[in-house]
């Protein structure tokens, strides 16, 4: 393997350089807030010219479309990676699964459901997805009643979401601690998914 030469550059493939500035986005978010997500402050994060996220994401809006599209691919992700052959504890576990993506990053959830910016294609809907699959998985095995899957998955997704959104919204009013650390929150989730076990059962 030839060496090389003193002062000769290595070029990050394209692909590596929109990963790097997408993963620096997504910690700028966490860390700074939506305000925080600048095209300056990505590309110092990522250690690129700023023009690297010109490049890639042709600004501020396209980084953020990537960024929400990004958290609609973590959250189908986790959704769909709860695997438990009882059905009735599989959707439970995709409601607990929920919560954690949620809490783990709440800026960007609440800037996914922000309706600033939407995701590529139909990955929003595509997340919600999982669910339905979670649901007729159910039906089939009679621990979940009838019905059109996508209203029983909007219905369950109304009560998740609001829940985890009064968590995430709420913490001004419990101390100011991060969301999930105050303890009343866990055991109402519990019991929202509880209220959601018996309205979904046949």
């Amino acid at each position: 393997m030839a060496a090389r030469s003193p002062g000769t550059a290595t070029r990050t493939p394209a692909g590596d350089v929109r990963g790097l500035l997408l993963a620096a986005a997504l910690r700028v978010l966490d860390e700074h807030g939506e305000k925080g997500l600048t095209v300056r402050a990505v590309a110092t994060e990522a250690g690129v010219a700023p023009m690297g996220v010109y490049n890639h994401f042709a600004g501020k809006s396209g980084l953020m479309t990537a960024v929400v599209t990004e958290g609609f691919v973590q959250l189908r992700a986790m959704i769909g990676s709860v695997v438990d052959s009882d059905t009735t504890a599989r959707l439970r576990g995709a409601g607990v699964a929920y919560r954690t993506f949620a809490l783990r990053s709440p800026t960007l959830y609440r800037l996914m459901f922000s309706g600033q910016c939407k995701p590529e294609g139909d990955l929003g809907e595509t997340a919600l997805y999982a669910l339905t699959e979670i649901i007729r998985h159910g039906q089939a095995a009679g621990t979940i009643r009838d019905g059109d899957p996508m209203v029983l998955t909007l219905q369950i997704w109304a009560c998740v979401h609001g829940a985890v959104s009064l968590e995430i919204d709420s913490r001004e009013f419990d101390g100011g601690g991060p969301p999930g650390t105050n303890s009343h929150w866990p055991h109402v989730y519990e019991q929202t998914l509880d209220l959601i076990g018996r309205g979904v059962a046949p």
